[in-house]
């Protein structure tokens, strides 16, 4: 029992392995933010958690859109 004395009390840093976070504000039309409660709800997680998940998936597909673009490119070379 001595033992478990000597390791307490543990140091805790708050925040320690949290993102760093902007916040913005958002518009959007009404039946849109029902969608979003809703689906928030479903999983059972905050409204602000089903928007950045949203967010971070929007980000995905553009940046995948943008490197696997069906319009090709012609890259010309000034000599």
């Amino acid at each position: 029992m001595a033992d478990k004395k000597q390791e307490w009390p543990k140091s805790v840093e708050v925040g320690q392995d949290e993102e760093p976070w902007t916040a913005i504000d958002v518009e959007i039309p009404d039946k849109d933010f029902i969608r979003i409660a809703h689906a928030a709800h479903t999983r059972d997680i905050t409204i602000n958690k089903m928007v950045n998940i949203i967010l971070k998936d929007g980000i995905k597909t553009a940046e995948y859109r943008f490197e696997h673009e069906s319009k090709p490119q012609l890259l010309s070379e000034d000599t």
